[in-house]
């Protein structure tokens, strides 16, 4: 990718994200217009590089999720929340969570996301592991939509288990016996 287009990007997605964090403007209430004059990119720049806000959005998630992928699979796979939380914990991300607590369609959003990242990464995790007799892709779905229901539900009730907890619910909600090594 060129450095232009890179560098138009950037900008792009640090205007949003600022929009997000900084002024605590909801997702759902930012325009392409406000997003441009913010990142001062032209309105045709911006469709240059990407078809609406959404797909902004998913470009600067998975910008902010680069480091995540570092931590081991199997760590991500079997305790999620504790590896996650360590993770968020301080992060841009996590400042951009919790910027947008209010605003639902940025919370459908990040699901669609999660689903779409999470599931190719118990894909690679259940092809190397012992599984159940149910195709891959059905039993990555199931994993990833528990952990994205844990979340949702541990994001509208915050003090009700820690994350410890939440790890606990998940293996056992997943049946702990599809993810034994082969």
């Amino acid at each position: 990718m060129d450095l232009r287009k890179r560098r138009s990007m950037q900008l792009l997605w640090r205007a949003l994200f600022d929009l997000m964090t900084e002024k605590k403007i909801g997702f759902s209430k930012i325009t392409v217009d406000q997003i441009c004059e913010k990142g001062m990119v032209h309105r045709s720049t911006f469709y240059k590089h990407f078809d609406d806000k959404f797909k902004l959005l998913e470009y600067g998630v998975s910008q902010l999720m680069e480091p995540y992928w570092d931590i081991p699979l199997e760590k991500r796979i079997l305790n999620p929340f504790v590896w996650s939380n360590q993770f968020f914990e301080g992060s841009e991300a996590d400042q951009l969570i919790r910027s947008q607590q209010n605003d639902e369609l940025f919370f459908d959003c990040m699901h669609t996301f999660s689903m779409r990242f999470l599931k190719k990464d118990a894909l690679r995790y259940i092809q190397n592991a012992k599984t159940i007799d149910i195709p891959d892709d059905l039993l990555a779905e199931f994993h990833v939509s528990t952990m994205v229901a844990l979340s949702e539900w541990h994001r509208k009730n915050p003090h009700q288990a820690s994350w410890v907890q939440m790890d606990q619910y998940f293996n056992r909600l997943v049946n702990d016996h599809i993810f034994d090594a082969k």
